[in-house]
């Protein structure tokens, strides 16, 4: 009996032992449990916090680590449930962003618009995200290159300043002004072609002028060798004006030098005239009668006046000597007066020598002679030619003048 107290004693005292033993690791369990119980609740805490950054959510206010814990276990599923639900709403946004972002690379036209699936996993979401992203600064930029294309060559070639943030607005009034003066210069343009295909007829040339597409520069050209070819013919044509201007200037400069002329003439005539009056008077003649012309010296009129006569022949030396020389006169009547004209003796003159009245046929020829020398009362001549006879002293010598 002894042996089984013992027995029993030994068995009590391990059980006694065993039970501190477990109740020693029961208790380290329990503080690892509430340990890591603090730590979820810490973790779903932070969880919330940071779903609710920017979410507009407040759950990480009421999922505080206090309410959470062990101790708060009653109200555990109600709390928690608000964690589900704030997840399940973003869950929601996510999708809704990501189909929207998908709708966004359709609209710009994207080539790959990313997949459903891949806007919504974690671990290609931001770079579909990206795609997306750079697929519409693409399209952002290509409009501004647009625009910037639009704005410079609107200033450049229709005259107009645009506002690049306007048209990028797509501003009503800002494209209604672009679109009015682009529907101008289409008209400026139809005009212009019009008027070029007018110059070109006028120019002489047949045939229509296309200036479609990049005819343009080529029909211009057709046109600029027309009015070239016509310009041409206009320099031509002032060149001969100018030329022609010229001479009527010249003409016109000889008709004023010539009026110059007959107006001075015009005076000379009237001193003439003048004087001819007082000619008439100093000579006696009635208004009627015609004033006799002076005759020249050395005129045949005058000459036919001359009788000389022979003064001196040499038969030696073969000349004659007359009475006639630079001085020798012959009287012509002028109205009451009588005028001397000089008979102009000079040497070469031919004479005739003659004996007998000149005036009956009885005159008889003697020779002709050649004035050699003249001095102003007598000249020395040559007979030559046929002779009649010997010249003798007192022999008359005259011209013949018909």
């Amino acid at each position: 009996m002894k042996a089984v107290n013992v027995v029993l004693s030994i068995l009590i005292l391990l059980l006694a032992a065993a039970s501190a033993v477990f109740s020693y690791f029961l208790f380290e369990k329990r503080s690892q449990m509430v340990e890591g119980w603090k730590k979820m609740a810490t973790t779903i805490n932070q969880s919330a916090k940071e779903m609710d950054k920017g979410s507009g959510t407040k759950v990480g206010d009421a999922l505080t680590v206090e309410a959470l814990s062990h101790e708060n276990y009653a109200g555990l599923d109600q709390k928690l449930a608000q964690l589900t639900t704030q997840s399940r709403a973003l869950i929601k946004q996510r999708d809704e962003l990501a189909n929207a972002l998908r709708r966004i690379g359709t609209m710009v036209e994207m080539k790959n618009v990313p997949a459903e699936k891949t806007m919504k996993e974690m671990t290609t979401y931001s770079t579909a995200k990206d795609d997306v992203i750079n697929g519409t600064g693409d399209l952002i930029s290509n409009r501004n290159k647009i625009v910037e294309r639009v704005v410079s060559s609107a200033r450049a070639n229709l005259n107009i300043n645009l506002n690049a943030a306007k048209l990028n607005a797509a501003d009503n009034a800002e494209l209604e002004k672009y679109a009015n003066r682009l529907n101008q210069y289409g008209k400026e343009r139809r005009d212009f072609e019009a008027a070029l295909r007018d110059i070109y007829r006028q120019c002489g040339n047949q045939g229509a002028l296309n200036f479609s597409g990049n005819n343009f520069t080529g029909e211009l050209n057709k046109v600029k060798q027309a009015v070239s070819a016509m310009k041409g013919k206009l320099d031509e044509a002032n060149r001969t004006i100018a030329a022609r201007n010229q001479e009527i200037q010249r003409q016109n400069n000889q008709i004023k030098q010539l009026n110059g002329q007959v107006a001075s003439a015009q005076k000379a005539l009237d001193e003439k005239v003048y004087q001819l009056e007082s000619l008439r008077d100093v000579l006696g003649l009635n208004k009627d009668e015609k004033i006799p012309m002076p005759w020249k010296p050395g005129s045949p009129e005058a000459r036919k006046q001359v009788v000389g006569r022979v003064v001196d022949v040499s038969t030696k030396y073969g000349y004659i000597s007359i009475n006639l020389g630079t001085d020798s006169t012959v009287p012509q009547q002028l109205g009451n007066k009588v005028g001397n004209i000089n008979i102009g003796m000079a040497p070469g003159l031919e004479m005739i020598v003659s004996r007998g009245e000149l005036e009956v046929p009885t005159s008889e020829f003697i020779t002709k002679v050649k004035i050699t020398k003249v001095d102003k009362n007598c000249a020395i001549a040559e007979p030559f030619g046929d002779q009649n006879g010997e010249v003798e002293v007192g022999d008359k010598v005259w011209f013949d003048i018909q």
